[in-house]
């Protein structure tokens, strides 16, 4: 916040922090910088473009909002009432109005742009539940005050770095709704993923300030983690619906059913219900990740995001984007997404990635894994292995000749796990393969371990 010429995105659900976050930042920074915050819920900023909103929220600090923002509208409406009715044709009306418009919209942000570079102080913008004001939901041409905004803000950030500009959103899709904007992804600096409560924290609200016992305080947070608006919702419909209630019923998800038929964004949550992410090899080009995005099932980091509770997913990769669930009910109910509903054979149910392929014995889905002491975890995606297998040997040449730059080893000395009860076990290479015909039932395989010599 303090230092110049940085765009940060703050992501994350409800309830969550992410406004408190802002205030602490706030009361922290408000020395050092010259700040102008503004909250897109408020009441005198809903349907407001960014621009116009910065602008009547320096004005309020100013003392004098009321009197501009009367004025502003009396400047703007009666020019475009005028034109209206003295121009013939829809489409001369509207390039009237257009124009009056933008030369509001212009003495907007030249007025922004004039605060930042007169500053003394490092100046500071925040806009919180930033996307409700990108594109403005009643111009008449949000897409255009959209990039006219982002331009603006690429050049405060990025080409003649001046200001710090930190936007906050509860929709995990909003990056991509910048990059449809014409906001490059790579302006964005910092992305800090709020997630959820700890669970010595969560647990100690349930049991302390909610009153539930040892047990239910566990049920509850073995099924909605550290999701407070969630918990919230699913204790009022234990309360309410008793015996009857159903924990998988309290969040809907109607994204989530179209998500699993996509074949695109279906691989993405086949890695999700099996490690906790997916990596990402094009942001800007791969569907699937935008679309969980979009329907708010998950969200796209990258590498330097800041995140907490995650394992540590770009370790041993070179790849610099991911997709996250939302929150750890969310992953749940992914997985019950998966088993219960199947990928379609064919037709454009299938989603963007075309018709799905029939199934085929001669290929089997492998993953990646790696030793840390006792515990076996997850070291990169799913992928499939194709080839004439018999055995486990067989699918040991074939991981070998299919990542000769991952696999440097004789193919012998791979360590082929499969899962049983829930746990990994060692195959024997003389074992018939009779698994890893989906992503969800896939084969690990493991390189030998590195030994320290005497």
């Amino acid at each position: 916040m303090t230092v110049r010429g940085t765009l940060c995105l703050v992501l994350g659900g409800r309830n969550l922090g992410k406004t408190l976050l802002k205030e602490a930042a706030i009361a922290r920074c408000k020395a050092n910088v010259n700040m102008v915050s503004v909250d897109m819920r408020d009441a005198d900023m809903l349907g407001k473009d960014l621009m116009t909103a910065l602008d009547l929220q320096q004005q309020k600090s100013l003392g004098w909002a009321r009197l501009s923002v009367e004025i502003l509208r009396a400047v703007i409406q009666f020019p475009v009432d005028y034109a209206l009715k003295r121009i013939n044709g829809f489409s001369g009306a509207g390039v009237a109005a257009k124009e009056v418009l933008d030369a509001a919209v212009s003495r907007h942000q030249i007025r922004i742009d004039n605060f930042i570079s007169r500053s003394k102080k490092v100046p500071c913008i925040i806009v919180d539940e930033a996307n409700l004001a990108i594109p403005g939901i009643v111009a008449e041409d949000g897409r255009a005050l959209a990039g006219s905004a982002l331009q603006a803000i690429t050049k405060w950030t990025k080409q003649t770095p001046r200001a710090s500009v930190t936007m906050i959103s509860s929709e995990f899709s909003y990056p991509f709704r910048l990059l449809a904007n014409g906001l490059a992804l790579s302006s964005i600096q910092q992305l800090l993923v709020i997630g959820e409560v700890p669970q010595s924290d969560m647990k100690k609200m349930l049991k302390d300030d909610w009153g539930m016992d040892e047990d239910l305080s566990k049920m509850f947070y073995d099924i909605f983690g550290g999701d407070i608006y969630t918990t919230k919702q699913a204790l009022d419909s234990l309360i309410r619906k008793k015996n009857a209630f159903d924990p998988f019923a309290v969040l809907l998800c109607p994204g989530l059913p179209s998500c699993v038929k996509n074949a695109a964004a279906r691989a993405h949550l086949a890695n999700i219900d099996t490690q906790g992410f997916s990596l990402v090899e094009d942001v800007e080009t791969d569907e699937g990740a935008k679309m969980i995005a979009e329907k708010n099932l998950g969200g796209v980091i990258s590498r330097s995001s800041m995140t907490f509770g995650l394992p540590d997913i770009f370790n041993g990769t070179d790849k610099k984007w991911a997709v996250i669930p939302s929150t750890y009910h969310m992953k749940l109910l992914i997985h019950r997404g998966l088993q219960q509903i199947p990928l379609p054979k064919s037709g454009p149910s299938a989603g963007s990635a075309g018709s799905a392929a029939p199934a085929q014995p001669t290929v089997i889905w492998a993953c990646q894994f790696r030793k840390d002491g006792s515990t076996i975890e997850v070291a990169g995606n799913v992928f499939q292995v194709k080839g004439a297998f018999s055995n486990v040997d067989d699918l040991k040449k074939a991981i070998k000749n299919e990542n000769p730059k991952t696999v440097t080893c004789d193919a012998f000395q791979l360590d082929i796990y499969s899962q049983k009860d829930r746990k990994w076990v060692k195959e024997d290479e003389a074992n018939e393969l009779n698994r890893g015909t989906s992503k969800e039932d896939c084969y690990g395989f493991m390189l030998p371990q590195k030994t320290d010599d005497a």
